[in-house]
């Protein structure tokens, strides 16, 4: 994001983190359903944890469409009257703000932040079908590095990043549609090549500028 957008993005975080009658805060525990066929009415905000959107085909098959971190917001689909065949599940425990969205534009519609809410969302679209093209076009090896950076957050006064919170290889097997085995042999090769790396305090750190280098390989 530009320095713009992240100051849209934190103007927008400080409101819904205020005491606001439109959020309510709520703690799901790894692998509970945070909605099923979308998020009617509301979107969410992730104080802590990770969480995967994943889509069902008509035919009954799942496409992963989304992976949040904290800081991130999800469930955008809610904001329509349709009822879209869309799941979020948590991957690991989680504190998550749902905010109700005609609540939400109330209190926000005679302020700024009404304006650059919408551009924000509009920019969110943007990021999103980013990541569904790079599910369409990548291999399963590349697929995980690009989930590996989307899912790293930056330390504060440090120029890395890190995912604080464990994934199992499992899990990732599934966000990326290959075998647990075939996660392991990856794993090995990116941190052989320093693209990851192991850490006492994180569950990894991540280069993701080495990343970004290694998907337009």
């Amino acid at each position: 994001m530009s320095n713009s957008a992240d100051n849209l993005n934190s103007s927008i975080i400080d409101f819904i983190r205020s005491d606001s009658s439109s959020v309510k805060s709520i703690k799901f525990y790894k692998n509970e359903y945070i909605y099923i066929s979308g998020g009617r009415g509301n979107f969410y905000f992730i104080e802590k944890g990770h969480v995967k959107v994943s889509f069902q085909t008509e035919d009954g098959r799942i496409c992963n469409i989304g992976f949040y971190k904290e800081g991130d917001f999800f469930g955008q689909s809610g904001l329509s009257d349709i009822v879209i065949p869309e799941t979020a599940i948590a991957l690991v425990d989680c504190v998550v703000k749902r905010i109700n969205f005609s609540s939400f534009l109330e209190e926000i519609r005679d302020k700024e932040l009404l304006y650059y809410f919408f551009i924000y969302m509009s920019s969110e679209i943007i990021e999103h079908q980013k990541t569904i093209s790079s599910f369409v076009l990548l291999n399963s090896e590349k697929r995980l590095a690009y989930s590996l950076m989307r899912m790293a957050s930056e330390i504060r006064n440090d120029n890395i990043s890190s995912i604080k919170n464990k994934i199992s290889y499992q899990d990732l097997s599934y966000m990326v549609g290959t075998t647990r085995s075939r996660v392991g042999y990856f794993m090995n090769f990116f941190l052989r090549t320093g693209l990851i790396k192991e850490s006492k305090d994180y569950f990894l750190i991540v280069d993701k500028k080495r990343i970004e280098e290694f998907l337009t390989e």
